[in-house]
């Protein structure tokens, strides 16, 4: 490691996206990662033993979001924000943070995200700043925000669906569709993407391969060895399986 490399630790729950971060980095040169994490616990552990100068820091991950692990650190290093959603918070990112990279990012843009945090480190007390008006600003109102609204692909138009009118998520052959009353349209999320988006007070993962929307639930059917089906109000009267693992939860949420 060169003496004047950035020491970076990278954040992310998704390990082949850690594996691209990394070969990119050593493509750039001039930064050296001194430690990975998977998790916000994994992660603070990581940085209090590493020091790094730098953050890269998903966004979204299962328990506990990027947001949560800032706000956990004594003191904070350098970060720049990593997320698939170009939503509020990363409007906020533009004006405050270090930088934020809209996944997937490129070569070119990552190289220079890491030529604004060397300037930034030149000058520690407005990173230290800005992230303070950066978390300001997401606890008011950036948690707020959950995809209402996306883009299928029908023929060679480009249709818009809201979120509200999806009956079901589901995944088909490695492939994910949204189910509404009239169609199955394939959509350009993971399941566990769409889990972290989606408004938790309206949609539940009730299986593996399954996120519902409970304001469709009508009737919950016990199945085999504490499996359940969930039958919903279209006019099919759909059937969505419930996995052992998650019954307990739905069953709670629907006050069963």
């Amino acid at each position: 490691m060169d003496s004047g490399d950035l020491r970076v630790v990278l954040v992310d729950d998704e390990p082949l996206a850690r594996a691209r971060t990394r070969r990119l980095l050593a493509e750039i040169g001039g930064a050296t990662v001194v430690g990975e994490a998977g998790s916000g616990p994994e992660a603070r552990e990581v940085i209090a033993a590493t020091r790094p100068d730098l953050l890269l820091l998903d966004i979204q991950m299962p328990g506990e979001d990027g947001f949560a692990v800032l706000r956990a650190l004594p003191t904070r290093p350098a970060v720049i924000f990593v997320t698939a959603y170009d939503q509020y918070a990363v409007r906020a990112f533009e004006e405050n943070a270090v930088d934020y990279l809209l996944k997937p990012f490129r070569r070119d843009r990552l190289a220079k995200a890491l030529e604004r945090a060397r300037q930034e480190l030149a000058r520690p007390e407005d990173v230290a700043q800005r992230l303070q008006t950066l978390l300001a600003g997401l606890e008011r109102g950036g948690r707020e925000e959950h995809l209402e609204r996306f883009t299928v692909r029908v023929g060679q138009k480009q249709l818009i669906l809201r979120a509200e009118e999806v009956l079901w998520f589901g995944a088909e052959d490695k492939l994910v569709f949204a189910a509404t009353a009239e169609h199955r349209h394939y959509v350009n999320f993971t399941l566990d993407q769409l889990e972290r988006r989606l408004d938790p007070r309206r949609f539940a993962r009730v299986h593996r391969g399954a996120i519902v929307n409970l304001d469709q639930a009508a009737v919950l059917r016990p199945g085999f060895a504490g499996t359940y089906r969930l039958q919903l109000k279209d006019a099919a009267r759909t059937e969505v399986p419930v996995s052992r693992a998650r019954a307990r939860a739905l069953r709670e949420r629907l006050g069963a």
